[in-house]
């Protein structure tokens, strides 16, 4: 794949990148594969490597008890015991366990779910493994990087006697130097110390004669002595014999372990390739997480759509400052290729083009990027970048002759599937001349149907990028009332550099601002103008748009709840209706029971004239408990009055009348009535509802003790919402509430409004309000009684 110039890593930021994958490596392997990774314009090579980081990724997200994520160094080791008779040391031996326990979890996951790991199964497809070597290392080094005691018997039984001979080493000298000690051939504070690997005691110097041993050492000062005592001197020989043996047995041990290492030489060799792989790939997963990477669908085609792309460097500079990133949206294909961005200095252009350059560069290395999931990705064959300052000292080139430099490469290589990105084309010489010249390469590079970005601020480049096919402008947003930048790209039109509003802001004199307006020419003054309009205009309009949206969204919210409503009116009449049939069926049959059991009466009386009148008064008296009673005329009825519907005991007061309907007030809830249907009673609703409650012998205080503020019917179905609020609402004022809390919740606010509507008017309730947005907000209504 070719790239230009040769610093374009660190032009675009890629080496930063690369450090934080290094870092994330654990071996000195792992990290040399970070450091030579490149990119490829080879399709088949890239996907292979995108997928071994998507399954990395999809691995390490797993909540399964699979593999180990250490990628400790082997090959070392295993070069070291390469030749015959040689052996590791323990330390490199715990090293190496790390390694083969590693591989071993690896190749146990893939034995298992290694099929939903493809691309990674087949790194691993070449790997065994003998199992009875991790058990060896295991059962000779422990976790400490030191032989077992249990590795061998013979060293078991040395060890054992070297304990006991140490000991006794010890015991002895211990009573040479309290002797010493008690005749003052030593200082009261001295202790055993150890010189030349045996157990010694500090004598003064002047006594030394005085108590038979060899002296091994004596202080700087000549004063003091170390004496090794005649009485521990076989003890302490002993004991280096003891330690000779056990250097040869673990020497023995070692060696014949190292022999097991190496009859598995070639597949270690094997694993300690794919340790280095994983390890780097697991550094790619690592580096998805810390920039909130992913790996995107990517094809063959020279073509990309990113949806909100960040750059992995600002994203990272910004998080740790708490500062927001503004994402990028962009698109380019075969018919929109080349993007001509402007707009003003500081605004965002060059970030928006090092973001395209450096996603692009980072993906066909391999890497996650950071865009949404559900963007797409191409394959260039080449990506060339002309982005800083490239003034070369040594070939004596100024600024724009670099400029040039780079353009003429771009010319003689660039070609259908390549990237060029530009930053501030054409810059560095006379506007006039530049932009000609960034012209007239702009259309040499889209005859040759090459895709790439470039930023700008001249007009003519923006004027061809609304009039060339091929070529599309962008603009950076600019927030005209405050003038200050948004960085956001607004693909469609060329965006105005508003160099005579931020020279205003910033305090240039106006008559300066006025001088420099003439200077330009009416034209381009005219260009930019139409420009700063068109913005404003758009603003304007994006604003008015997201209030149609708004107000089209509380449309639907009140249709959704007119909806629900309706719905739930609808159950309420089918359940009343299926209710009064069943009644009426059970009061038919009752009435027919009757008059069977009044003729069968008659019938058995022998047609008594008492007992015959008798069973007729009876069923009479049935007869006229379902009959209506007289109606009240409507003139008899007015606002205030307490009423209840006819032939039932639930009483209500008339709110008003209007013709022969009348709205009326049944405990919490309004309904419109035909005033036939009427009556008044005689009792207020209040009154009605104490002696029910008196009648019912309920305990007050029990009811005050257990009674609950605080109603939550979230979840409810609306017509069980509406007699659970009444009968709380009942139960509240039974037991003297002051205030109760009822939690609905926000959702569509059905079930606040059904709360609002059972409330609203109620005699003994005196607000209804929401929650205090710390509390809950509109989820919860306080109710306030009287």
């Amino acid at each position: 794949m070719k790239v230009y110039p040769q610093d374009i890593e660190e032009k675009l930021g890629f080496d930063q990148v690369r450090d934080h994958l290094i870092r994330y490596c654990q071996s000195n392997r792992g990290e040399e594969l970070a450091r030579k990774a490149k990119p490829t314009d080879k399709y088949d090579v890239l996907v292979k490597w995108l997928n071994q980081a998507k399954e990395m990724i999809r691995l390490k997200g797993s909540s399964e008890d699979k593999v180990s994520f250490e990628f400790p160094d082997i090959d070392d080791y295993l070069t070291k015991v390469k030749v015959p008779g040689s052996f590791l040391d323990p330390e490199d031996f715990h090293e190496l366990k790390r390694g083969v326990n590693t591989l071993t979890s690896w190749v146990q996951f893939f034995q298992k779910k290694g099929i939903e790991y493809p691309e990674l199964l087949v790194l691993s497809s070449h790997i065994e493994i003998d199992p009875n070597l991790s058990i060896h290392i295991d059962k000779t080094i422990d976790d400490r990087g030191e032989v077992k005691d249990s590795a061998s018997r013979e060293l078991s039984e040395i060890r054992s006697k070297i304990a006991k001979s140490e000991r006794a080493v010890r015991s002895a000298i211990q009573k040479v130097l309290k002797k010493a000690k008690e005749d003052e051939f030593t200082e009261e504070d001295s202790t055993l110390t150890v010189r030349d690997g045996r157990l010694v005691i500090p004598v003064k110097a002047e006594h030394k004669k005085r108590i038979q041993g060899f002296v091994h050492d004596e202080s700087a000062t000549g004063q003091t002595v170390y004496l090794e005592p005649g009485e521990v001197l076989d003890l302490n020989n002993q004991v280096r014999e003891l330690k000779y043996a056990e250097k040869r047995e673990v020497i023995r041990i070692l060696v014949a372990l190292s022999d097991h290492v190496r009859a598995n030489l070639k597949d270690l060799k094997n694993g300690a390739s794919l340790l280095e792989k994983l390890d780097f790939i697991h550094a790619k997963a690592l580096l998805a997480d810390l920039i909130n990477g992913v790996i995107p669908p990517t094809g063959k085609a020279t073509q990309f759509s990113l949806i909100n792309a960040i750059h992995p460097l600002l994203y990272l500079s910004h998080k740790e400052s708490g500062k927001p990133v503004v994402p990028l949206n962009l698109s380019l294909d075969h018919e929109k290729r080349i993007l001509i961005i402007s707009g003003p200095n500081a605004g965002g252009k060059s970030v928006a083009l090092k973001t395209v350059g450096l996603l692009q560069y980072m993906l066909q290395t391999g890497l996650p990027v950071s865009i949404n999931e559900e963007s797409r990705m191409g394959v260039f064959s080449s990506i060339f970048i002309d982005i800083g300052d490239t003034q070369s000292i040594e070939d004596d080139l100024s600024t724009y002759s670099s400029h040039l430099t780079s353009m003429k490469f771009f010319l003689e290589n660039t070609d259908k599937k390549s990237m060029f990105l530009i930053d501030e084309f054409g810059k560095g010489t006379e506007p006039q001349f530049g932009g000609a010249i960034a012209e007239s390469v702009l259309h040499e590079l889209n005859k040759k149907r090459a895709h790439g970005i470039v930023t700008t601020h001249y007009q003519n480049l923006k004027k061809i990028g609304d009039e060339t096919a091929g070529l599309l402008n962008g603009a950076m947003k600019y927030d005209l009332d405050a003038l200050e930048p948004l960085f956001e790209l607004e693909v469609g039109k060329p965006g105005s550099s508003f160099a005579f509003e931020i020279a205003g802001k910033i305090g240039l004199p106006k008559d300066i601002i006025e001088k420099a307006r003439k200077k330009i020419g009416s034209s381009h003054v005219a260009y930019d103008q139409l420009l700063n309009q068109l913005e404003k205009e758009k603003a304007r309009f994006e604003k008015l748009t997201k209030k149609l949206e708004k107000d089209q969204g509380d449309i639907n919210k009140v249709r959704k709840d007119y909806e629900d409503l309706r719905s739930m009116l609808e159950e309420d009449k089918k359940r009343i209706i299926k209710n009064a049939k069943q009644e009426a069926k059970q009061i038919l049959e009752n009435a027919n029971k009757d008059v069977e059991r009044t003729i069968r009466e008659i019938k058995e009386s022998k047609a008594s004239k008492e007992r015959t009148k008798a069973a007729r008064e009876k069923l009479d008296q049935k007869k006229e408990r379902f009959e209506e009673k007289p109606k009240k005329k409507s003139a008899d009825l007015k606002a205030g009055d307490v009423v209840r519907m006819i032939g039932q005991d639930t009483t209500g007061t008339i709110q008003k009348v209007k013709g022969k309907q009348a709205e009326v007030l049944f405990g919490s809830m309004k309904s419109i009535v035909s005033v036939d249907k009427l009556q008044k009673a005689n009792n207020s609703p209040q009154v009605s509802y104490q002696k029910r409650v008196k009648k019912m012998g309920i305990d007050i205080s029990s009811k005050m003790a257990n009674f609950n503020h605080e109603l939550s019917i979230r979840g409810m179905r609306a017509d069980e919402a509406m007699n659970t609020v009444e009968s709380f609402i009942d139960e509240a004022l039974l037991v003297g509430a002051d205030e109760v809390r009822i939690v609905h919740g926000k959702g569509h606010g059905v079930l606040r409004e059904i709360v609002r509507n059972v409330t609203k008017g109620h005699p003994s309730i005196a607000s209804v309000e929401d929650e205090h947005a710390d509390r809950g907000g509109a989820g919860i209504s306080v109710i306030k009684l009287q």
